[in-house]
């Protein structure tokens, strides 16, 4: 028995033994967590830059420290221009004494031109790296993604930290490599989140410039071809429809702007449905949400029930306009970022074989979509 026992404990030792020797050490890498995607000033040519942290000027509980020299920055910056990404990506890891690891990407942000031109070579590039996370988040800069870079991050170490929270706090769009991905091979739209992006009053304490960045609105795709542009209203009420938006405030008013309420909806969902009729096909969009009032005016001093009517009432009126709006837009723009093809595909197949072919110009010029809403409030705040 004993003998067994020196056995076990014999090839317990020899297995930890292998996994220490094959591991990768942390101080052999560079780290990746933003990728910023340009076109390059030279025709057909990409400029790729990358945001990653310094762990010489960070202490053990992630907080900047004195050492490390330079200008204090807890990340660096790198960019280099080339035919394509693979290239470009070669050019920043031949500058660099540590090995390129993408595998805490957390945010991608394509430049607007280099948008409009097409992320084909991106989305290829994307299918063949295996370290690359399919949650990236991926983001639109209303000009230069690299500018992006140049934010201040107020409570974060890294600016792509920073971005990274617009998606993962469902702000707007929470749009991933998966989903562009999935897009792309399904022949339908994807919308990413449009960021903003300016000069704050205030400079650092060294007298420098700070900027901020924010969400302005939604980019739309088309397979891999960018269409279109949408508001903060209309993206919100989309971001809604595809399930994607965590909170949503809307502020409304009646009696000539004498009575006004605001209200946040604690809990937003949607459906899509797909009726067959003697026309053709007819898409149905429900957006369903509770809704608590954070702010009221009623000088008539109505009481709940009426009250909840008029706001009720308000609210469908305003969100559906938004959404309406939204739709067409994304009509117009021939993006079926709603994916109802997916929706003709699985219900009817029959019918999606004799239009997927032609689906964007259907989808564009013949697609009846409708929108419903469905909502309730769930309490009023305290009066004071």
């Amino acid at each position: 028995m004993r003998i067994l026992k020196i056995g076990v404990i014999a090839i317990l030792l020899l297995n930890i033994t292998g996994c220490w020797s094959s591991k990768v050490e942390l101080d052999e890498l560079t780290f990746v967590y933003g990728m910023f995607i340009d076109e390059g000033k030279e025709p057909n040519t990409v400029e790729i830059t990358i945001n990653s942290p310094l762990p010489n000027r960070l202490n053990a509980g992630g907080q900047p420290s004195n050492g490390g020299g330079g200008d204090g920055n807890t990340y660096s910056t790198i960019s280099k221009t080339a035919g394509t990404i693979p290239e470009a990506m070669l050019l920043i890891q031949k500058d660099l004494t540590r090995q390129l690891s993408l595998s805490q990407l957390k945010v991608i942000v394509l430049g607007k031109t280099y948008a409009e031109q097409g992320i084909s070579e991106l989305l290829l590039w994307i299918e063949r790296e295996p370290s690359l996370p399919l949650g990236t988040y991926v983001m639109a800069s209303p000009e230069s993604a690299k500018e992006m870079n140049t934010l201040t991050p107020i409570y974060e170490q890294l600016p792509s930290d920073v971005l990274k929270n617009f998606g993962s706090e469902r702000y707007l769009f929470s749009t991933t490599i998966k989903d562009c991905l999935f897009a792309e091979a399904s022949g339908v739209g994807f919308a990413i989140n449009n960021l903003s992006f300016g000069k704050k009053e205030e400079t650092s304490k060294e007298g420098k410039p700070e900027y901020w960045a924010g969400i302005q609105g939604a980019m739309l795709f088309q397979k891999d071809k960018m269409k279109g542009i949408l508001n903060l209203k209309e993206g919100r009420t989309l971001a809604w429809a595809l399930g994607k938006l965590k909170l949503a405030v809307y502020s409304i008013d009646w009696d000539e702007g004498q009575s006004a309420a605001s209200v946040i909806f604690v809990s937003t969902t949607s459906s899509k449905k797909l009726n067959l009729t003697d026309e053709g096909p007819v898409f149905t969009v429900n957006l369903k949400g509770k809704a608590s009032v954070i702010y009221l005016r009623d000088p008539k001093k109505r009481d709940k029930e009426e009250l909840g009517q008029i706001i009720i009432a308000k609210l469908k009126e305003k969100v559906s306009g938004n959404l309406t709006e939204a739709i067409r837009n994304t009509q117009k723009a021939g993006a079926d970022v709603l994916q109802l093809g997916l929706l003709l595909e699985w219900n009817e197949p029959k019918l999606w074989k004799q239009i997927r072919e032609r689906w964007e110009s259907y989808y564009a010029h013949e697609a009846d979509i409708k929108v419903k809403t469905d909502f309730y409030i769930v309490d009023y705040g305290t009066a004071k």
